[in-house]
């Protein structure tokens, strides 16, 4: 029997960035082959472990792959053995699990469906279900349901968490470059100033987004303007996240960008980018899994499991990590016996998709 705790500490310590996961794709491999399934290869990186039981259709359980750029301040035996790189969002975790499922599947001799482990490479940045759905390899296998599962802090230790409908938002990267005109600084009057301008369109934009009773994200983060103190700024750049749990929240909040540019006497290059759909759980799902705690309220953050929830029948279950350091932190680590939680909860959604 596989030892969940220690696959996750293996692979801790060799943390890849998203689609360079070369190291952790030859780990699973070595492992995945022991097992009676086909595997099938996405991209340079990517996996999916078929156990077929001979079905027409078949169910996908995912993890992701890929870490992060953060440099861990954790002193533990399994610490990343990549300078500049950690295992900061569970990952390592999710596909211990997935491995865990994946020894379970082996041992059945029979299943109402096929079942295909989908180990997905970046996660973190984008592209990596992008390249799965590309790869059409769930249509091949006449895949009818998704499931996946994040490690999640400040959620009771062992529990599992979900809600119908959208639970994380919908994400995009915004760009934006304001031009102006550029004089010396004595003769600004003359000149079109795009760091002034940048700031008023900010508080517009902020304003704006008060009057948006649905939950929703805009944040700017980064601002870069000018070149020289005693000049007018021609070229200012800003750079934000925005988020919204629906596509109308998500339209207004795009929409605001382009018609608060227009109030200035600068041109305005606008360019944004949705990388994540808003993650959306079929209530249909839900209401068979007795076994579930429903949240209150959604998540701000996203996940690129929310390109699957667009195509596919799909639940995105929490597990629960208890008071631990948020995700993305150079501290972020976890109780390990949550594991076996998340692995009982794969083994519950089979028994329960069975009768189905």
């Amino acid at each position: 029997m596989i030892d969940l705790k220690r696959i996750r500490c293996d692979l801790h310590q060799i943390p890849e960035i998203g689609m360079h996961e070369f190291k952790t794709k030859e780990y699973l491999l070595n492992i995945l082959k022991k097992f009676k399934c086909r595997i099938f290869e996405i991209g340079e990186t990517g996996l999916v472990a078929f156990f077929d039981f001979n079905k027409d259709k078949s169910i996908c359980f995912r993890a992701d792959m890929d870490a992060l750029p953060v440099n861990e301040q954790n002193d533990v035996w399994y610490k990343s053995k990549n300078l500049g790189y950690m295992h900061a969002c569970g990952h390592d975790g999710h596909m211990s699990m997935l491995l865990g499922l994946c020894e379970y599947l082996d041992c059945l001799n029979e299943y109402n469906y096929n079942v295909s482990c989908l180990f997905q490479p970046s996660e973190e940045i984008y592209g990596g279900a992008r390249s799965v759905v590309d790869s059409k390899i769930l249509d091949k296998l006449n895949t009818k349901a998704m499931f996946g599962m994040h490690i999640w802090p400040n959620l009771a230790k062992g529990k599992i968490y979900s809600m119908p409908k959208g639970m994380l938002a919908k994400s995009a990267e915004v760009d934006i470059e304001i031009i102006g005109k550029t004089v010396h600084a004595a003769n600004r009057d003359e000149g079109i100033d795009s760091i002034l301008i940048a700031s008023k369109y900010l508080i517009n934009l902020y304003d704006l987004a008060l009057q948006i009773k649905e939950p929703h994200l805009l944040n700017f983060g980064k601002i870069e303007g000018g070149t020289i103190r005693n000049s007018v700024a021609e070229k200012t750049k800003l750079f934000a996240t925005m988020r919204a749990f629906d596509d109308k929240t998500f339209t207004i909040l795009q929409n605001n960008l382009f018609n608060a540019s227009k109030d200035y006497n600068a041109k305005f290059n606008i360019e944004i980018r949705s990388d994540f759909p808003f993650v959306y759980n079929d209530p249909d799902l839900i209401k068979k899994m007795d076994f579930i705690n429903i949240l209150e309220k959604p998540f701000m953050q996203a996940e690129d499991f929310g390109l699957y929830t667009s195509i596919y029948p799909c639940l995105f279950l929490l597990l629960g990590a208890g008071n631990t350091p948020m995700l993305h932190q150079s501290t972020f680590d976890f109780d390990m016996n949550i594991l076996n939680d998340g692995l009982d909860a794969y083994k519950k959604i089979l028994k329960i998709m069975a009768k189905n």
